[in-house]
């Protein structure tokens, strides 16, 4: 009896493609993605390139440069030291200190490390005071952080390793006296060697300096000041953005969807109720059904984010009730409602049945969540990664949002800062029309009911 039992819950599991999916299919999906999100962090050593860093050089010395070229030799990471070309500036001026800064404020570059004036003059010093290197970076991701002072560090060592070398004898005659003739002879020679680069130092191999660890050894050859881009000029409404920001748009943006899916489902309801044959066989045709229905949906889920953003403005500090912050949440908030409602009613009229709604639905959300940066943040995702998040409806939200809470220009006009929020309107207004004509076009099943 018991072997029949097992026979027959197997069929029914079988038959049932969306559960027989939920089953096997999302785990191995949820599994792929973390893997290679988080696959790579236990190895010790970070994607080459996976990090463009913006370098500034005020020093403008042999020694600032040769650090600044010692710091764009370690693999993990690419030093840009000015703006990508354009037609109207084919060849832009190098980053400035303020230029750096706009640069991470407005999310368009992670870190910028600044090297200031005196550098050369203080490098090597290990006794006395030391200009200190700037670190500019964005403070909603941790890792950057402590990664590129590692590689500072590292490539401090690497830079003018001659140099270091004066320093350090310099101490030592002081405290332990002059070296002889012979120890001297042996010093200029191995200094040298060092200035052609014919040392077999393990730190000049390529990748040697990879990771932030590597770096740690040398902490303290030179002095970091730790620098928020959020926090280092004040805004209009006299601070820098909430953290809670940052997260705020991924968690609201993923409910959203999910709410609007369970909304889609009213149109199977009613299907399996026969009360839309019975609205159709009136004068309410599909397109008002249809029309209807959306622009309900789309209410409620502007309410929706309305809803819980003042939550978070009343008791977490958001910083929304400003004209800009308003403005764009405005927007964004519009925009992405409608598309959202329309995601649901072309996820209902996909579906036969309620519970292939909720299947199905579970798995795309959860999916493009994951892509998208709802779940994981996408400074923690590999480069491909990001280009992926491109191609689902959380990527582009996200976007928006970040842009109107986080990464806004503090002294940008409310006008500029709407146009910036232009292509993030404009793909999902897309969106929403390509989720209708396709609603439309798979609800002509029903008006053959």
């Amino acid at each position: 009896m018991i072997r029949t039992l097992l026979a027959i819950n197997w069929l029914n599991l079988k038959r049932d493609r969306v559960a027989l999916g939920l089953t096997f299919v999302l785990p191995l999906v949820f599994f792929s993605i973390f893997a290679v999100i988080f696959g790579g962090m236990g190895s010790g050593s970070i994607a080459a390139g996976s990090m463009k860093v913006i370098g500034v050089d005020l020093d403008h010395t042999d020694v600032s440069r040769k650090f600044i070229d010692a710091l764009d030799g370690q693999d993990a990471i690419d030093i840009v030291t000015a703006p990508e070309p354009t037609e109207n500036e084919p060849e832009p001026e190098p980053f400035s200190r303020d230029s750096a800064l706009l640069a991470v404020r407005t999310g368009d570059r992670s870190v910028a490390v600044v090297v200031p004036e005196g550098f050369a003059a203080s490098f090597g010093n290990f006794g006395g005071d030391t200009a200190k290197v700037e670190l500019i970076h964005d403070p909603a991701n941790p890792l950057v952080q402590h990664i590129v002072s590692g590689l500072i560090q590292a490539s401090a060592m690497t830079a003018a390793p001659d140099i270091l070398l004066d320093g350090g004898l310099e101490h030592l005659e002081t405290f332990g006296g002059a070296l002889t003739p012979q120890q001297e002879q042996v010093v200029d020679t191995f200094k040298e060697m060092l200035k052609t680069g014919e040392s077999s130092s393990a730190a000049g191999e390529p990748g040697a300096a990879a990771t932030a660890e590597s770096g740690s050894a040398f902490a303290g050859l030179v002095e970091i000041e730790a620098v928020s881009a959020m926090e280092a000029e004040e805004d209009s409404a006299g601070g820098g953005p909430s953290i809670v920001s940052y997260y705020a748009a991924g968690i609201g943006v993923m409910f959203l969807l999910f709410s609007m899916a369970a909304a889609g489902a009213a149109l199977l309801e009613e299907e399996e109720s026969g009360t839309l044959e019975r609205l159709l066989s009136s004068r309410v045709g599909m397109q008002t059904l249809l029309a209807g229905n959306w622009l309900f949906y789309s209410a409620v889920g502007f309410a929706q984010l309305a809803v819980m953003f003042t939550w978070g403005a009343l008791v977490f500090d958001l910083d929304l009730f400003t004209p800009k912050h308003l403005a764009g949440f405005a927007a964004m908030s519009l925009v992405t409602a409608v598309a959202a409602a329309a995601f649901g009613i072309m996820l209902a009229a996909i579906c036969k049945s309620r519970a292939q709604l909720n299947g199905i639905s579970t798995v795309v959300i959860l999916v493009m969540s994951a892509l998208g940066g709802s779940m994981v943040p996408r400074f923690a995702m590999p480069e491909f990664m990001n280009t992926t998040a491109l191609f689902t409806f959380n990527g582009w939200a996200l976007d928006g949002y970040l842009k109107v809470f986080w990464y806004g220009d503090p002294a940008a006009t409310l006008l500029a800062s709407l146009l910036s929020l232009v292509p993030q309107l404009a793909v999902l207004a897309g969106m929403t029309i390509v989720f209708l004509v396709i609603a439309r076009v798979l609800a002509r099943r029903w008006e053959a009911v």
